[in-house]
């Protein structure tokens, strides 16, 4: 099949390397349909999925090197974004205008603290063994916390950080689960000023995801210290990202 030039991207990997990719016309539309959804080009989106398949590759095969290389190309790609106010790099579906929407129509953010929130927070704290749990909500300039299970003060009162702290928002512009053993020596989040001001170095981050496909936020844990998480406590907290996620559709319900 000899597709139209005009349905085809090309794609930088390196400086001097790049490639061209044809597409039929309906795998094009998918594709910028599903770009467009995320907030980034065409180029990006084949360039991620290509890093993640990779990583999926070596992971298999056993090749730790390999994965380092993928990991820190992952983290370049995932920080990718527009530059706030304050100078600092944030991944490009934070601003996506569809997420935004959907973060808006729910009507959360700046909400009292609930219970049915606060018992998910302790729930997932209780089972994961962690001191900390929290129910955040991602916009343009700030993660915004429903609930916020062992947060330390300030910012259990403030229930919000600027991005500069947050780990969430690369659980939600991956739009799966984010689980950190160790931030200090991850490269997507090893300079976030959360590790030195909340004491954030293990994370397990699950997307709050609407029907529409859109992450608001994350149900997450943290540690202060490192910490492997185990596949059943990833399949837990799931779980109870399901639950949050029931609450949070009843009251956009009842806030219509």
């Amino acid at each position: 099949m000899v597709f139209p030039e005009a349905l085809s991207v090309t794609v930088s990997f390196m400086p001097m390397r790049a490639t061209t990719v044809r597409f039929s016309d309906d795998l094009w539309g998918l594709l910028e349909a599903e770009a467009a959804r995320q907030g980034i080009s065409c180029a990006q989106f084949v360039r991620d999925a290509t890093i993640m398949r990779l990583g999926v590759l070596t992971g298999r095969r056993g090749d730790p090197e390999a994965t380092l290389t993928l990991e820190a190309l992952a983290a370049g790609a995932l920080s990718r974004g527009r530059t706030g106010t304050s100078g600092d790099r944030t991944p490009a579906a934070v601003h996506a205008p569809a997420r935004l929407a959907e973060l808006h129509r729910v009507s959360l953010l700046d909400t009292p603290a609930e219970e049915p929130f606060d018992r998910l927070a302790r729930l997932a704290a209780k089972l994961l063994e962690a001191p900390v749990a929290l129910v955040s909500l991602v916009d343009e300039h700030r993660q915004f916390f429903k609930s916020c299970f062992g947060l330390e003060e300030p910012y259990r009162s403030a229930r919000q950080t600027p991005l500069s702290h947050s780990f969430c928002q690369h659980a939600l512009e991956a739009n799966r689960p984010l689980v950190i053993e160790n931030a200090h020596a991850h490269p997507l989040v090893r300079d976030n000023a959360a590790i030195r001001d909340l004491g954030v170095v293990a994370y397990a981050g699950v997307p709050l995801t609407t029907a529409r496909g859109q992450a608001l936020g994350t149900l997450c844990v943290i540690d202060h210290q490192p910490r492997a998480w185990t596949s059943d406590q990833i399949d837990t907290l799931i779980d109870l990202a399901a639950s949050v996620m029931t609450e949070i559709e009843l009251h956009a319900a009842n806030a219509a």
